[in-house]
């Protein structure tokens, strides 16, 4: 073979080799890439539920302000498939849950909490004063404020804000309107610990009973999940008040069953910026309680009213009259509107409030619920109606409190 020869079979391998890895990459870049995305994309879309609907206009331009504004720098947007991960937020994303997201913000840190689920954990008004000032309501949070959303308040959103919110609240709305219709995953849709679950009317938490409390212990998971919204004292004294409706309420208030408190956590308060805390364990319940408990007491020998049978009387008439819709006949929050409203009437079995409390609620309602006020009563009035709620409290035995 000639040298003219070998250097054409030569050039004839080198195009042979040429052509063959230009088709063995166009078959790797089908196999592995075309393929599964179209496969991805039919799964997609017969996995789709027909509540995972395209953005509104309002609601891809505050898409457009978290993105511009980082906020994937700092918060995912994808549960993982771990064990961790699902006990934290919930069941794992799946692809379908970003069909409409283009590039996808999934984030890397989690230097916030993932927020693939944030759909009905937070009210609106609580993202707002989260947004414009992030500690009044979250303590040693190291969020920016974005007062500049604002016209000077946190009750007074800007465009911009209205926009991120709305944005906010599309996060894990489709999958908890799917897991809504599909009984069968009905145990996961509220795997999520943050998300509130709108209790039933009057409910208190059975099958959870606490164990013996430590006040001090409880003082520390208090000043650290809600002293911001509650006050360092439990008394509702904070800069949250001011921008939440209903207002986080005053503590020291109220006398909690130990069920009834421990339904609160579990469940939060559909209807109200209180979310769940179902990641909090029995014992740092017990402790909160514990502590509450401690508050409770050194207010109670000064706000103590003697329940006088002919007042009580009086307010049977008054509760009879005015209060049954709502609160139930008993007082259990049971009564025939009671399924209509979040946050849902109190259960007075259950929960004492003072006298002071009741006699301030009876006078100015509770703004962002539906108790409204009753200016015609009268002090006395008020008060004999005070102590007839107060004599519907069933006692309870409660967790032994160590101090």
């Amino acid at each position: 073979m000639n040298k003219r020869d070998s250097g054409g079979l030569f050039s004839f391998s080198l195009a042979v080799m040429f052509i063959a890895g230009v088709v063995f990459f166009c078959l790797s870049v089908i196999v592995l890439g075309v393929l599964p995305g179209m496969r991805l994309d039919k799964s997609i879309v017969q996995n789709s539920p027909v509540s995972n609907v395209p953005y509104t206009g309002e609601e891809w331009r505050g898409r457009q302000i978290y993105a511009a504004q980082g906020c994937a720098y700092c918060h995912t947007q994808q549960v993982r498939f771990t064990p961790e991960d699902r006990r934290r937020f919930g069941p794992s994303t799946e692809a379908w849950e970003t069909r409409y997201d283009s590039p996808q913000l999934w984030g890397t840190r989690r230097i916030g909490p993932d927020l693939a689920r944030e759909s009905g954990v937070r009210s609106d008004d609580w993202q707002y004063a989260h947004l414009y000032n992030p500690r009044a309501v979250v303590s040693g949070s190291v969020m920016p404020a974005y007062p500049w959303m604002f016209d000077g308040s946190a009750a007074r959103p800007g465009n911009d804000a209205r926009a991120l919110v709305a944005y906010l609240r599309t996060l894990g709305r489709a999958r908890d309107e799917q897991e809504k219709a599909q009984t069968a995953e009905a145990g996961q849709r509220y795997a999520n610990p943050s998300r509130p679950i709108p209790a039933v009317s009057g409910s208190v938490q059975a099958g959870l009973p606490l164990p013996p409390g430590n006040a001090h212990n409880g003082q520390r998971v208090w000043s650290h999940y809600c002293s911001a919204c509650h006050g360092g004292e439990a008394d509702g004294q904070t800069l949250a008040a001011t921008s939440l409706r209903p207002a986080p309420a005053n503590l020291t208030a109220f006398n909690y069953d130990p069920q009834a408190f421990a339904a609160i956590l579990h469940n939060g308060v559909a209807g109200s910026a209180m979310p769940a805390w179902r990641d909090l364990s029995p014992q740092q319940v017990a402790d909160v309680y514990a502590w509450l408990r401690d508050r409770q007491q050194q207010k109670a020998t000064v706000s103590a009213s003697p329940l006088l049978a002919a007042s009580i009387a009086q307010g049977a008439t008054l509760y009879a009259e005015n209060c049954t819709t709502c609160h139930g006949i008993n007082g259990d929050g049971k009564g025939p509107s009671a399924a209509l409203y979040a946050p849902a009437p109190f259960n007075f079995l259950h929960l004492q409030p003072d006298m002071a409390e009741i006699d301030r609620v009876v006078r100015n309602g509770i703004p962002g619920s539906a108790m409204p006020p009753f200016p015609q009563f009268s002090a006395e009035q008020r008060a004999d109606l005070a102590r007839y709620i107060r004599s519907l409290h069933t006692s309870e035995q409660p967790s032994t409190v160590q101090r």
